[in-house]
């Protein structure tokens, strides 16, 4: 059985043994009164091959797939087949990954409540969602635990759970030519560490003024305050997951690429640490790629619509030399987010897509929902 797109040395090839370029959308549904399943339709992905998109990555939810401790929900499972085969059908492979904000369904979406485990501690918010990675110990004690593998109700540990269920995930799809990935977290968060991180930012935004950002020397002397934190996590506990996770599904299928992020704080430029996955004799496991994920610092804010793309320049730009550090392929599994583009955002969209093009790189634009009426498909398809 052949994949439709595999790895080759550090490009992606297809089937026919071509170079493939990834031109993708996110299909992540969120929406726990819709069972985490998108309104997603026969006429959406015809719609996607003639606009010239050829890749998915489709978001599982942790809170769906396994409800209960080892307990996998099949008709979940049975939906996502559904839209794989639709995706199928239009000649599309996909790539599944594990989403997750804000670590888990208690405060936004990802991990079941039986898996989150808050020592107690509250849970705070504001306006801008992704403030509570920040402010929020709940979060952050649920991120800690998951990592130190605490205790699930029935006593196995949770981390071991999420492990065991890519296992099921790989089991299932090892065979399946259009499942093509497997992107097994969305943006690992530090835990405890991001309420250092947090105090570093708050010395160099005062009340939260992110104009004071606008200086370049600033955020370079933050960004290199904040690394010492992303290093320790990265490398001591976030590399360790990858290989544990990745020797797990490899037992169950060998070809399927295995693929892996950033920490949170990469996607704002600062410089990451993560490295390839290696098997028990400390050989390079095969078919693995990067999939980092990039956004403008001010995105989710008002000051997004300004566009702007010194900043950006410099957050991708990051992104990029750590993916020819790794010697394997690598692409943007995030960016854009342009709900209603502005002109200004239209522009930064199109700086960013000529950088892609320049450095060769594929990329999957988040999301599906803006592309119909956000005014953003125009730019993403100029050079269809």
């Amino acid at each position: 059985m052949t994949k439709k797109i595999r790895v080759k040395e550090t490009e992606f090839i297809n089937d026919n043994g071509d170079k493939f370029i990834p031109k993708g959308i996110n299909m992540v549904c969120k929406e726990k009164s819709r069972g985490y399943i998108g309104k997603y339709t026969k006429e959406d992905f015809k719609f996607l091959k003639e606009k010239g998109f050829n890749l998915i990555r489709l978001g599982l939810i942790w809170d769906a797939a396994e409800p209960t401790p080892g307990a996998y929900n099949e008709d979940y499972f049975k939906k996502i087949d559904e839209i794989i085969d639709m995706a199928a059908k239009e000649d599309i492979p996909v790539f599944l990954d594990m989403h997750q904000d804000l670590y888990g369904e208690m405060f936004e979406d990802g991990a079941p409540r039986w898996a989150t485990i808050t020592d107690g501690e509250k849970h705070f918010r504001t306006e801008l969602w992704s403030d509570a990675y920040l402010i929020s110990p709940a979060v952050q004690h649920a991120f800690d635990n998951f990592w130190k593998d605490a205790p699930a109700p029935d006593g196995k540990g949770i981390k071991t759970h999420y492990i065991e269920l890519f296992k099921y995930i790989a089991k299932r799809y090892a065979e399946n030519p259009y499942v093509i990935g497997y992107d097994v977290m969305n943006e690992p968060f530090p835990g405890s560490a991001g309420a250092m991180v947090a105090q570093v930012m708050d010395s160099f935004m005062p009340d939260g003024d992110m104009s004071a950002l606008e200086d370049f020397s600033r955020i370079e002397e933050m960004i290199r305050r904040i690394v010492p934190i992303t290093f320790e996590f990265e490398t001591k506990i976030l590399n360790p997951f990858y290989e544990e996770i990745a020797r797990a599904i490899r037992s169950a299928d060998k070809e399927t690429i295995f693929m892996f992020e950033s920490n949170y704080f990469a996607n704002a430029g600062v410089p990451t640490f993560v490295s390839p996955v290696t098997d028990e004799e400390g050989n390079l496991i095969k078919n693995q790629a990067y999939a980092p994920h990039g956004y403008d610092i001010m995105v989710d804010t008002k000051a997004y619509e300004e566009g702007g793309c010194e900043r950006v320049s410099f957050i991708f730009s990051s992104l990029f030399e750590a993916g020819k550090r790794m010697k394997i392929p690598f692409f943007i599994g995030e960016w854009g987010c342009y709900p209603n583009a502005s002109l200004p955002q239209k522009d930064q969209a199109r700086f960013l897509l000529n950088m892609f093009k320049e450095n060769n790189v594929g990329n999957v634009y988040y999301d599906f929902s803006h592309i119909k009426d956000g005014g953003i498909l125009s730019v993403l398809t100029e050079d269809k």
